[in-house]
């Protein structure tokens, strides 16, 4: 049951991070977006029914991936055009052991997770404004081929589109710069890392 928990925490952290970046970038208007309290911080949410239910596809896969382990990485990436990447955001995810109680793990998961937040919001504060029109975004989730064979086949996530990535030369831009790592959280027996790519 414990596990269950942590698996819970971490998929929520992944949609306050996504919905974050969204609005922080303005991917969207800033109008489908209400103000809410998590981690003791302010975040934006969405309110965009299509927008929130391939959230909830995303992560409700993310979340049986991340259960028996497979996640490797969810991996947020902004287009201007279908195949030109402007930016990507990446939460890369490792197991580790955890040796203190679940109690003080929480309380440092939220310290982290408001460090994560403010972050995001003062470094997106540095970066140019995305030009107009780039609205598109897809997220993508890094697992294993095994994983991916599975839930490809699998009757309750059919509802959501399984691709397997491809990747082309046409697709990686030629100057790939590496901002930051934002932060890390290494907490709940996983060691959550964002990273800005662009």
């Amino acid at each position: 049951m414990q596990a269950e928990i942590e698996t819970s925490i971490i998929v929520e952290a992944m949609e306050v991070l996504v919905n974050h970046i969204l609005y922080v970038r303005g991917i969207y208007p800033s109008h489908i977006f209400k103000l809410k309290r998590m981690y003791n911080s302010p975040i934006f949410v969405s309110i965009f029914p299509p927008l929130n239910n391939y959230l909830t596809g995303v992560l409700k896969s993310a979340q049986e991936l991340l259960r028996r382990r497979e996640l490797q990485c969810l991996e947020l990436i902004v287009n201007q055009k279908e195949n030109e990447k402007l930016e990507r955001y990446k939460i890369k995810l490792e197991a580790q052991e955890c040796g203190l109680p679940a109690e003080d793990l929480l309380m440092v998961f939220e310290q982290n997770m408001r460090s994560v937040i403010y972050q995001i919001s003062q470094r997106m504060n540095q970066v140019p404004k995305l030009p107009a029109g780039s609205g598109h975004f897809k997220v993508h989730l890094h697992t294993t081929q095994e994983a991916f064979i599975r839930f490809s086949h699998d009757s309750q996530y059919q509802d959501f589109p399984w691709l397997q990535a491809q990747k082309t030369e046409s697709q990686i831009p030629p100057r790939t710069i590496s901002l930051l790592p934002l932060s890390r959280v290494e907490d709940l027996g996983l060691k959550m890392e964002v990273l800005i790519i662009n």
